[in-house]
């Protein structure tokens, strides 16, 4: 196991508006002006943070006229992580 790198997907993970952001990309691809006002945070807020995103790996990107819209690069396993730490929240409250 590279516990580096694994440490890097959950430090990127562990900031609040990244993880956010992520939850919202589990809808489907999103233009950065709908990010921007699903997780209500400033474009240029966004886009830093959906920067770190792509250098993880977690989500790429396409661009559309000029526009970049965003999407999960492994939706499935970025869903079966997302459940898992809502499990820990849901259990951590009892």
């Amino acid at each position: 196991m590279d516990y580096e790198k694994v440490s890097d997907f959950f430090k990127t993970l562990g900031n609040p508006t990244r993880l956010r952001i992520v939850r919202e990309l589990t809808q489907g691809e999103l233009c950065v002006g709908a990010v921007e006002n699903r997780v209500q945070a400033s474009q240029a807020n966004i886009s830093q943070h959906l920067t770190i995103l792509k250098k993880q790996g977690i989500v790429a990107c396409r661009k559309e006229k000029n526009m970049r819209c965003y999407y999960l690069k492994r939706p499935e396993f970025i869903h079966s992580v997302l459940a898992l730490i809502e499990e820990e929240q849901r259990h951590g409250a009892e």
